[in-house]
């Protein structure tokens, strides 16, 4: 922040060594966006408020992160090509709340949920938690999460997002957010809410022709390719369903990167479909992927080249870190989800044999 640090300082949050220290702003105050308390700083990776801590070089402040996570100079692997790991978070709000409540408590108004595809729509399951514990979950020292998928459901199955609640979520990380914009304009009214980058799926929109739009409007605009064996466009429109083509057009429009969601594996944690892989090799485009993804998947993918993973909501690893969260009041809220032991699946509960979805 020029106007705050000196042009040669690099910040560093004291708590997690993190350069991504923010004033903390005072936007209701006298002179909205101008007044605000210097002494106060916000660190959008961890949340911890306080003075940060300057360093001369940007060398010497990302060596006190290493430091704060434990890595020493000796266990820094040498820099290579970095796919990223991020966190799908489906979200679900409550409209009801008066916005008074979730000014003071927008993480325990919204929960993360698992989801599903059934066919038509993405449906909740019925594991949730807190946004408040899941971000405790993977906000912290172990998992780290740098950002996050968020899926404003409310937005994507019923347009109409709930902005009101989320534009809180958003300030604690970078946040890639599809919230279900059927139109250009409406997909670009995410960046109102201050995230890093707005997603505009194939499901919610009527033609390749909208991204043409989106591009002219922004070339920062994520697109996200939703399969289930063939690419889906919003219900009553008729857009191209390879795979391969679609993404092609996208490349050919000029947007460097894009996402491909298998949408029958989304939440099932089986991993990704190997023929649903091969179909992208070859693709000019910086790939993000998800559809039942978990942590050590990703990797694997780094190694085929593509960009990042996009992990499932409940992998057993953030399972875990839920379930050692300090044990709070009890409130309604379900804890973290646990295995079940059922006698069989369900219909529909889990991709066939062969990667085909077994719906009913």
């Amino acid at each position: 922040m020029p106007s705050r640090f000196g042009p040669n300082d690099f910040a560093a949050c004291g708590r997690c060594g993190s350069g991504r220290v923010h004033p903390k702003l005072l936007v209701m105050g006298p002179i909205a966006g101008i007044d605000s308390d210097s002494r106060s700083y916000v660190c959008r990776a961890c949340g911890h408020e306080g003075l940060p801590i300057f360093f001369d070089t940007q060398e010497a402040r990302a060596q006190f992160e290493r430091e704060k996570k434990g890595l020493w100079a000796e266990d820094v692997k040498p820099s290579g090509p970095q796919v990223l790991t991020i966190p799908i978070l489906p979200i679900q709000t409550d409209p009801l709340l008066p916005i008074k409540i979730l000014e003071h408590l927008p993480g325990r108004a919204a929960s993360v949920t698992g989801v599903r595809w059934d066919g038509a729509r993405l449906g909740p399951t019925a594991y949730h938690v807190s946004y408040q514990d899941y971000w405790d979950a993977i906000g912290g020292p172990r998992y780290n999460a740098a950002r996050v998928f968020m899926l404003d459901l409310a937005g994507i199955n019923r347009a109409n997002p709930n902005f009101e609640v989320t534009r809180h979520l958003v300030k604690r990380s970078d946040v890639w957010l599809d919230s279900g914009g059927r139109e250009p304009e409406e997909v670009m009214d995410g960046y109102m809410l201050d995230v890093e980058r707005v997603v505009a799926g194939t499901k919610t929109l009527r033609s390749p022709d909208a991204f043409a739009g989106l591009y002219a409007l922004s070339n920062d605009v994520l697109p996200c390719i939703d399969w289930d064996g063939k690419v889906l466009w919003r219900g009553g429109h008729a857009g191209p369903t390879e795979l391969r083509y679609v993404a092609n057009l996208l490349r050919g429009i000029g947007f460097p990167s894009a996402c491909v969601m298998d949408l029958r594996r989304l939440g099932t944690e089986l991993g990704p479909d190997p023929a649903f892989l091969a179909t992208l090799d070859g693709i000019d485009l910086d790939l993000y992927v998800g559809g039942g993804l978990q942590e050590s998947d990703v990797l694997r993918l780094g190694e085929k080249g593509f960009a990042g993973g996009l992990v499932d909501p409940f992998t057993p690893v953030i399972r875990d870190l839920l379930a050692k969260l300090p044990k709070g009041p009890t409130t309604t809220e379900a804890g973290a989800p646990a295995p079940v032991l059922k006698k069989g699946p369900v219909d529909g509960s889990v991709p066939a044999p062969g990667g085909i979805p077994a719906y009913p």
